[in-house]
């Protein structure tokens, strides 16, 4: 087990008492919540935008969102989860994480304001016009720094429901706000934009007020510190974003943009397990974090086991789904259908390289994020190139799930000597292999509506079955628990 020397200043307040307990279940309830909203009201905000502005306006718009959610993703850097694992700390651990939100704060202002100047002032608009789209893009970007470094506070400490309003804030709130305008003020996407930035300001404002950030030079060396963490992780989430997005790029480059547009129309079987993955690990990654020396191990392993049925649970829900999905998303469901059923495969992979990553962070080891996540790209870029010439969909979508799988494999790699005896291998294999035979079994059903209702109602049937098998072997270790609580 790693000595207290590892373990930097890790599991410990800064009044130097333990820390408080995390509610691990109510909390990674309420984020999954909140992240199915969000989701949710973005698939309903979108179809009635698409007929209220017309086509170039609505892309003007959906680009701009886009630009939004990546740029956003690059200029964070990996902060907010430093921040989170900064609150723990035993050496002013607090101020280094309110000192470090104020740093991502006031760096995307920052940016995203000198950013919006340039567009604004350049005559890059045609005819001397103003790209106000883009301009208030570039605000809504040095906005989102507040929110995001609010919500790293607001995860360590275990405030779930005011994390959950910021998202839905910044995101459902901002599309509906800004479908409201074009439908009451104008169709255009500079109204629509314009709505969304003012509901993001709010959400920032709201943020700001809710968890107040420290100036970053007012706590010595938080600058540096931040900069050290941010720019080996400028690689590492460029990478990741390639990972989940690249294949469709790779596809445009090399088949055309039809053929990518096919792979895109079912690109959100692998998003969607992954988004809900990714809600669950606000609550791992507090766990972790807040473990003291002697209870990182046991925790830890606890974290994987949820994390394990997790991602097995929703990447074969996924793939049960896909059938139905490819029905509704595309206009070639027998060619579209095999390639959405193998793309789940990968959440397994990605459950694993959220829970690594987290110990990477514990253990402050983060600069190997700056080449294992590009290692891995690599590996899939290279893999698929001649399958995306081809226009082989079925075997860019394999590559792709493995693609997520070797990096939580590289991830494992990397930190094993200090997690040895905490991987519960053998449930992750038994995982794999359900995950398998599931695709296996579903690649030789026809690709009918029939076929998509029965196979997502055999895998609910079995997925819940399942769930329910495993509360009832952890209720009595829960009453236990909740007995002993009580007795001291």
């Amino acid at each position: 087990m790693p000595t207290q020397s590892h373990l930097r200043g890790h599991g410990v307040n800064d009044d130097g008492g333990t820390p408080s307990p995390i509610a691990g279940a109510r909390s990674a309830l309420l984020y999954l919540v909140g992240s199915l909203l969000q989701g949710l009201g973005l698939l309903l905000i979108q179809p009635f935008a698409i007929r209220v502005l017309d086509g170039t306006q609505w892309g003007l718009v959906s680009t701009a969102v886009v630009t939004i959610q990546v740029v956003v993703v690059l200029l964070s850097a990996g902060l907010p989860l430093a921040i989170t694992q900064r609150w723990f700390a035993t050496n002013n651990g607090r101020a280094r994480s309110l000192a470090m939100y104020g740093f991502l704060a006031l760096g995307c202002m920052i940016i995203g304001l000198v950013a919006a100047t340039v567009i604004a002032c350049l005559p890059i608009g045609g005819a001397g016009a103003v790209p106000w789209t883009m301009v208030l893009a570039l605000v809504s970007i040095g906005l989102l720094g507040t929110v995001l470094g609010c919500q790293a506070v607001l995860r360590a400490q275990d405030r779930p429901a005011v994390f959950v309003l910021l998202s839905i804030g910044s995101s459902v709130v901002a599309n509906l706000v800004g479908l409201a305008a074009v439908t009451v003020v104008g169709p255009t996407a500079t109204n629509y934009l314009l709505a969304y930035t003012l509901a993001v300001f709010a959400t920032a404002l709201f943020a700001f007020v809710v968890v107040r950030p420290k100036a970053p030079w007012s706590v010595n060396g938080v600058v540096r510190e931040s900069g050290r963490i941010a720019l080996p992780l400028l690689p590492h989430t460029g990478a990741l974003m390639l990972l989940t997005q690249g294949p469709v790029l790779l596809l445009a480059a090399t088949s055309g943009v039809t053929t990518a547009g096919q792979y895109g129309a079912v690109l959100i079987f692998s998003t969607g397990p992954l988004t809900v993955l990714n809600a669950l690990n606000n609550s791992w990654s507090t766990r972790i974090m807040s473990a003291g020396e002697g209870e990182l191990r046991s925790r830890l392993r606890n974290v994987l086991l949820e994390a394990a049925v997790s991602a097995v649970a929703v990447g074969m829900l996924a793939s049960a789904a896909a059938t139905l999905g490819s029905i509704v998303l595309s206009r070639d469901p027998e060619m579209l259908a095999p390639v959405a059923q193998i793309l789940p495969l990968m959440s397994l992979g990605y459950a694993a390289f959220l829970i690594s990553s987290n110990v990477v962070y514990v253990f402050h080891r983060t600069a190997m994020m700056a080449y294992v996540t590009p290692a891995a790209l690599l590996l899939a870029a290279a893999a698929a190139v001649v399958p995306a010439s081809k226009g082989d969909l079925r075997m860019v979508a394999c590559i792709h799930a493995v693609s997520f799988i070797v990096l939580g494999l590289f991830y494992w790699l990397a930190i094993r000597k200090v997690t040895r005896g905490s991987w519960p291998l053998r449930i992750f294999a038994l995982a794999l292999v359900a995950h398998v035979v599931l695709l296996g079994l579903l690649l030789l059903l026809p690709a009918t509506l029939p076929a998509g209702f029965i196979e997502v109602g055999i895998a609910m049937a079995v997925v819940v079955g399942c769930a329910v098998l495993w509360l009832k072997r952890r209720s009595p270790l829960i009453a236990e628990t909740a007995g002993n609580a009580t007795g001291n």
